[in-house]
């Protein structure tokens, strides 16, 4: 059977693999994994009087907590939320007491998410902002703690500036990257498969295609991409299979 040999980085590149080219891109440090990537800190702040205040003028302010003793600081985002049904808006922020001390660890870190997107035609970078004990879940109320803070620090980094212009996300295009194109072999394998049944369905039989158009690693979020130079070899290298898989079946 012919086969097609993939120069991983090269001709095909896994969406871990992407990820971090594009966390290069931008000067990051990447960490995590495929399905919960983000970048290192890039910026942590202490929150203090000055920044407190910026916060609050822009409507994240401190919620006083009788349940808790006096023992947490609240800040709570209360401006408008998107509003989900079935979910109440996680748009709040939990500092701890500091051990023998009258304040409270105020500390907020910035970083960077990172999302393939193929409708955008290539990889999301979402502002995030946490503190030190529990932080708001829902994207807005990050990123609007990402920008306030950003906004009052002029030696900001130069990634969390671009962010905190944006309208709360920034796109790192396949051309961005120098891999203008590339497509995700599934999407290929649909191409090539039109609308016949018969073929799709030998898509699920790992011992028909190679490259594999529906590998296993799929399920952990590590889709396989193929760089758009090598697509036609593909498709050639599958053709070729599949007339070999048929003349199999004829001979027995």
């Amino acid at each position: 059977m012919e086969k097609i040999f993939l120069t991983m980085g090269v001709d095909a590149f896994t969406s871990l693999d992407l990820i971090k080219k594009a966390a290069t891109h931008k000067k990051l440090t990447f960490c995590g994994e495929a399905l919960d990537a983000y970048s290192e800190p890039i910026k942590v702040y202490k929150l203090d009087e000055k920044l407190l205040a910026a916060l609050a003028k822009q409507g994240i302010r401190r919620q006083e907590r009788p349940d808790c003793r006096n023992e947490i600081f609240t800040l709570v985002d209360e401006n408008p939320q998107k509003e989900v049904p079935g979910w109440r808006p996680s748009n709040y922020w939990n500092f701890k007491r500091l051990k023998n001390k009258q304040w409270f660890d105020l500390g907020v870190t910035l970083s960077v998410s990172f999302e393939i997107n193929l409708k955008k035609r290539g990889i999301v970078c979402w502002p995030q902002a946490h503190g030190t004990f529990f932080s708001a879940g829902d994207q807005l109320p990050k990123s609007r703690m990402f920008k306030i803070l950003t906004e009052c620090d002029a030696k900001a980094p130069a990634i969390a500036k671009e962010l905190a212009a944006s309208d709360g996300s920034i796109v790192i295009t396949w051309t961005d990257l120098g891999l203008g194109g590339i497509r995700k072999i599934g999407d290929l394998f649909a191409e090539f498969v039109g609308s016949n049944k018969t073929v799709e369905r030998l898509g699920a039989n790992h011992n028909v295609f190679d490259p594999d158009p529906r590998p296993p690693h799929q399920q952990s979020g590590n889709e396989l991409f193929i760089a758009e130079p090598a697509q036609p070899k593909v498709f050639q290298v599958w053709r070729a299979q599949l007339e070999d898989y048929r003349n199999r079946l004829i001979l027995n």
